[in-house]
Parts: structure tokens; C-alpha cells; sequence
């Protein structure tokens, strides 16, 4: 943004003519406006997603900024509609977030019909005024221009919503605050370049001389700057004398100036070492002050992208606005383009995504390991597979490393993708130190099931994964040693959990007896990966409260996520304890480390969901019920398991010697 001390004619001016000139309304573009019929080209869409924007404190592409506002206001990785076709069939129209982007810039009109915030809740559409047909399985979808109909009356249920408790609001009222904050996310990104789509009409003839033409838009002052500058300095600041058509002009450019203050950072900084971009606005106000160069080829090319009806003529003023704007960051040593060139990389190749695909084949493929147990080519296929899914998976999160410059974990998504990575890998290495094709089919399981979480996480939360940190987590060090080792503790007590119920599912459905080496390999697993969690845990633990003392003079403050921390090492420790003294034997052992598994999630998310402590990252409604059902689903595969031995504490069926071979194994 420009200091404010720099705002020195130019406001004196403004301040005169709007009083002079009232509300006086330039002309808008929009009720002209053609609709894209035609889909964006691949060229232009591949091409702009790596146009540098600045929002949220850090330099990122445009098809970032993209993708989080779409995730945001939408909830979904697209926007989908349907319009009607040729023949009358209503044909399907699938935007990704860039293509959703360029069209509330360049057709607001047509973007503002799409169904865009989501409705889950029927009272929503009560509270508002909309028909509904009922509670149904899929969700009802607003446009922005739906909602700008009723938008007084959401913002008084907004307001009157906002000073209930969080905690005690129901479903509808929390709806409507979302709703209301949506509403203005999606406000604020289509005003971006709202100045764009409007024109003033000129009928003075020395303005006419000016700009050359009757109609005078943001591209138009752009272009005949310092025939502008020259007007505006041969008045006074009282503006005595000037035609009624410059005061409207003077009023339309200090609107388009102080529109948009509060949006996304579209302009590089002129200025060498200078951090804060500038939106359209801003970068106005300084063309008009003398600066030239790609700043102006931004604004200009960004004006003919909105002014222009032919969709070709769109892309060639798009694909001119982005060179542009590479140009103007380029000067400024803050842009690292071939940071920005990776970023847009990790996000088109997805390999976390890419990696789902292959960690379900290889599951496959341990299944049929199951049906065929002589198979060595199965197996072989199964871990290889399995191994070149986490290299996909591990290769994300190096790419992650590199571009935001910071060890693996640094949010709670990062969390889900290493915790993928570590406890696949653990999985990997217990399966090949006994091949029993256990953890072989537990590992690629446990792969996709995270990583999956770790998508819809992503879209659920809806905020930037690559922002910068806050102060009090700004520490390449402590990241690095705490926050990997604690998490390589969770990645260890979930694998032990996971095996732990495989265990009691197979004594469930009587696939092997409690006395079998398949049975008893499953055991040892879990004591195995249990021993190498807790020596993480207990050192993860240990290392947060230095770090604790370091940042706020305290060892231990029985903050909740450090009582979570504290948790884990306890029950590990209490359940091995057991072990050693044949307080326990394999089901207490199996169902021990199952509830141990609740407890690691509780450390891992649910502490950050309470809204009280250091470590809390807000309250979530989604996550919260995502955390309970882990719960219910942990809880009842040890109660199905007490019950079953309660039961039949001998399965009835024939008992195979602990020293069987795995040949000879149902698995």
C-alpha cells in the first residue's frame, strides 16, 4: 500500500469533488455484458496459474490464491453447474479454480449466477427467505447474487449471531455466521478489478484531447497519465473552474483508488526491497503520480482483459497482463520466480494425490496376496507398489520443504502427509522383519486413508497450507526437532493401534486362532512399533518442554497439548509395563494399544480443537465430529473384541501350534 504521507494533492482534489459532484455514478459495463459461451483455453489456464499475487504475508501464484478462495467459499476442489444445450438438455459445466477466477474478474455477472456457497442446513434457507424442498441427502447452492438479495437481512442475523457463545450457537446460527463470512471473501475478490468495469463519460473537449476518446476507463487514465497529471496540477485545490465532467473523473479514479484496500496484493512494489504489494488502487494512484514501466502495462493489460467482448482478445490482454506482471515482480528482489514456478508445480502434479491411486493397488494386491499365501511374485508386487507410492508421497512433502523453506511439518495439514509417510514406512519395515501379509495390506490402507484426510482437511479448512507462521512457531530448529519427533511418536502409536485392531478382527472373524504365528507375528508387531513410539514420544515430549521455556519461560504449564503428549507417553508406558509383568496377555495387550490409538488422536487433534490452551488452532465443528467418530469407531472394535472373547474365550474352531509356518497360515 502507499504511505499515507505521499497522498498529498491528489485527496485535496478528491475531498472537493466529491462534494461538489454528490453520488454521482459512472457507467457500469456490466448490464452489457457478454457471457463466456466457450471455455477458457489450456494454454492461457496452465500459463496464468503461475502469475505471482501476494496475499496472506507471502508471495504465492494466482492459481493458489485461486484454488484456497474456492476451497473457502465453496468447500469443493471445482464449481460445478449445468446450462442448456443446443438441443434443450441441460448440458454439465466443470470449472477449476483459476477458470472460476478469471470469470468473476472478467464476467462478474455471469459468475455471480453460479451456485457457489453451500447449504447444508435447511433452516438456512428458512432464516433467509428461500423456498426449499426439504431436508435432502445432497446440499441446496446460493449464488452471490441470490444471497446480495436478502444481504441486509443476513447481516443483521450475523451481527445478532456473533454475540452468542460460540459453543452454545446450533447448526443454522453457525451456518449463517459462515455464510455471512463467505459472502464477504467472495465480495471482496470480485470488487478486485470491480473499478475495471466502469467507464466515464466525457463530453469536455479538452478531456476529450486528453484521452482521445469520449468514454474514459482505469486502462484509459493509465495510458494518458501525465495528461491527467497536468490537468489535475493547473487546478487549485479548490477545484474552482473545473468541468462539472473532470470532478466526476477525479471522483471515479479516488474511488477506484480506495475500493479495494483490503484485497489481494496483484501489483510488485516499485520499490527495490519494498515487501507490501499493492492492489489495483494502489498501483492507480502511483501511475498517476509519474510511475511508469510494467506497473502500467499490468493495469493497462488488466483493462483490456475486463473491457474486451471477443474471448480471444480476453486472453491475449490475460497472457499480456501476466508477462507484465512477471516483469514488475522481477525488479523486486522479495520474488523468487522459480519459487513461484515450483509452487504452481506441486499443486498440478499433486503427487500426495497421484500417490492415493497407487497405495489403493498395492492394497489390492495384498488382498490377493491373502488368496494366494504361496506367492512370492504377489508379495513382492504388493511392498513394491506399496514403496513407489510413499516415494510419491515423500516427494510431496520434499516439495513442500523446498518452497516454503521449512521442515516437513509446520500446520496440521503437513501432519496428516507426514504421518502418512512415517507410519507406511513403519508398516513396511514390520512387514518385511516378518512377512506375515499383515502390515503388508495395513500399510498402503493406512497411506490413502490419511492422505485422503489430508484432502479434505485441506478443502474443509479452507486457509492457504503454505502461509507463514506465527512469531511464537517461527523456528526452523524447534520444528525440526520437536514437532517431527513428536509426530513421528503419533505416526508410530497410530500404526500400533491400526495393527492392534487387525488383530482383534481376525480373532473376531475367527481368520486365525490367538494361537497361531500368524496371530502371534501380530503381537510382536505391535510391541515392536509400540517400543520405537514411545522412545519418539517420551524425546518429543521432552524437547516441546525446552522449547516451551525457551519461547515462554516455563518447562511445563499442563497446557492441554502437552498433557496430550504426556498422555501418550504414560499409556505406552503403562501398556508395555503390563506386558513385561503378564498383567496383560495378547487381547489386553491388542486392545491396550487400540485405546492408546484414541489417545494419540486426542494429543493430535482434538487438543487443538478445544479453544483453550497455547496450542489452540479454533474451534471446528467438521473436525470435531471427524474426531468422534474415530472415537466410536476405536471404541467399538474393543468392545466388539471384549464381548467376543467374554464369549467364546476359546474360539471353536481347530488350533493350529504357535510354531506353525506361514505356509501353512489362512494368511
Amino acid at each position: 500500500m502507499i504511505p499515507a504521507a505521499m497522498r498529498s494533492l491528489w485527496f485535496g482534489l478528491l475531498a472537493v469533488a466529491v462534494t461538489l459532484t454528490g453520488c454521482s455514478r459512472p457507467s457500469p459495463r456490466l448490464d452489457g455484458e457478454a457471457y463466456r459461451t466457450a471455455p477458457w483455453s489450456a494454454e492461457l489456464v496452465d500459463r496464468i496459474a503461475s502469475t505471482p499475487v501476494q496475499a496472506d504475508g507471502r508471495i504465492k501464484p494466482l492459481s493458489v490464491l485461486a484454488a484456497f478462495t474456492l476451497y473457502d467459499v465453496h468447500g469443493r476442489r471445482d464449481l460445478k453447474y449445468s446450462i442448456p444445450g443446443p438441443d434443450g438438455v441441460q448440458q454439465k459445466v466443470k470449472l477449476e479454480p483459476t477458470e472460476w477466477l478469471l470469470d468473476v474478474w472478467c464476467y462478474p455477472r455471469q459468475a455471480a449466477r453460479y451456485p457457489l456457497f453451500r447449504i447444508e442446513n435447511v433452516g438456512v434457507m428458512d432464516a433467509l427467505g428461500f423456498a426449499n424442498n426439504g431436508q435432502r441427502q445432497d446440499f441446496e447452492y446460493l449464488s452471490y447474487a441470490q444471497v446480495f438479495e436478502v444481504v441486509d437481512q443476513l447481516q443483521e442475523l450475523a451481527i445478532q449471531y456473533s454475540r452468542i457463545e460460540q459453543r452454545e450457537r446450533n447448526a443454522v446460527q453457525e451456518h449463517i455466521l459462515s455464510l455471512w463470512t463467505d459472502f464477504r471473501k467472495y465480495d471482496r475478490m470480485q470488487r478486485q478489478l470491480g473499478a475495471l468495469h466502469f467507464s466515464i463519460p466525457v463530453q469536455d473537449p479538452e478531456l476529450q484531447k486528453v484521452f482521445g476518446t469520449e468514454q474514459v476507463d482505469v486502462g484509459g487514465i493509465v495510458a494518458n497519465a501525465d495528461g491527467f497529471r497536468r490537468l489535475l496540477k493547473a487546478q487549485d485545490r479548490q477545484m474552482r473552474g473545473a468541468s462539472p465532467d473532470l470532478l466526476e473523473l477525479v471522483e471515479f479514479v479516488g474511488k477506484a483508488i480506495t475500493n479495494d484496500d483490503d484485497g489481494a496484493g496483484l501489483l510488485s512494489p516499485t520499490t527495490l526491497g519494498e515487501d507490501q504489494w499493492m492492489t489495483l488502487g494502489a498501483g492507480l494512484e502511483l501511475v498517476i503520480k509519474g510511475a511508469r514501466g510494467p506497473l502500467a502495462d499490468v493495469l493497462v493489460s488488466l483493462q483490456r482483459a475486463v473491457s474486451e467482448d471477443d474471448l480471444s482478445a480476453k486472453e491475449s490482454a490475460l497472457f499480456a497482463y501476466r508477462d507484465a506482471s512477471v516483469a514488475a515482480a522481477s525488479q523486486n528482489t522479495n520474488y523468487d520466480h522459480e519459487k513461484v514456478e515450483l509452487e504452481t508445480y506441486y499443486y498440478r502434479a499433486a503427487w500426495h494425490y497421484q500417490s492415493i491411486h497407487w497405495f489403493l493397488f498395492a492394497f489390492v494386491l495384498a488382498a490377493a496376496c491373502w488368496l494366494a499365501p504361496r506367492s512370492r511374485v504377489l508379495w513382492a508386487a504388493s511392498l513394491g507398489v506399496t514403496v513407489l507410492a510413499l516415494g510419491m508421497l515423500s516427494y510431496d512433502v520434499l516439495l513442500r520443504c523446498l518452497i516454503t523453506e521449512r521442515p516437513p511439518i509446520k500446520n496440521l495439514y503437513d501432519t496428516f502427509l507426514f504421518i502418512a509417510a512415517v507410519g507406511v514406512l513403519l508398516a513396511v519395515v514390520a512387514e518385511i522383519m516378518l512377512p506375515r501379509r499383515i502390515a503388508l495390506a495395513a500399510a498402503p490402507f493406512m497411506g490413502a486413508l490419511l492422505v485422503m484426510f489430508a484432502r479434505m482437511f485441506e478443502v474443509a479448512d479452507g486457509s492457504d497450507t503454505m502461509d507463514p507462521l506465527v512469531a511464537v512457531l517461527d523456528s526452523n530448529f524447534w520444528l525440526a526437532t520437536h514437532v517431527t519427533t513428536i509426530n513421528i511418536g503419533y505416526a508410530a502409536g497410530l500404526v500400533a493401534a491400526l495393527l492392534a485392531n487387525v488383530w482383534i478382527l481376525m480373532r473376531v472373524l475367527r481368520i486365525a486362532h490367538p494361537a497361531d504365528s500368524a496371530a502371534k507375528s501380530l503381537v510382536r508387531m505391535v510391541y515392536g512399533v509400540t517400543c520405537f513410539g514411545l522412545a519418539f514420544s517420551v524425546v518429543g515430549t521432552i524437547l516441546g518442554g525446552v522449547w516451551a521455556n525457551d519461547s515462554w519461560g516455563r518447562f511445563w504449564g499442563w497446557d492441554p497439548k502437552e498433557n496430550g503428549a504426556l498422555m501418550i507417553c504414560l499409556a505406552q508406558v503403562a501398556l508395555l509395563h503390563a506386558r513385561f509383568s503378564g498383567m496383560v496377555r495378547d487381547f489386553g495387550f491388542v486392545a491396550w494399544s487400540a485405546v492408546t490409538g484414541a489417545v494419540v488422536v486426542f494429543s493430535w487433534f482434538h487438543v487443538n480443537l478445544l479453544g483453550i490452551g497455547l496450542h489452540s488452532y479454533g474451534f471446528s465443528s467438521g473436525l470435531r465430529d471427524a474426531v468422534w467418530t474415530s472415537y466410536v469407531v476405536q471404541a467399538a472394535f474393543v468392545v466388539i473384541g471384549s464381548v467376543d472373547v467374554a464369549l467364546r474365550p476359546n474360539p471353536a474352531r481347530a488350533k493350529r501350534v504357535a510354531t506353525a509356518s506361514p505356509a501353512v497360515s489362512t494368511l
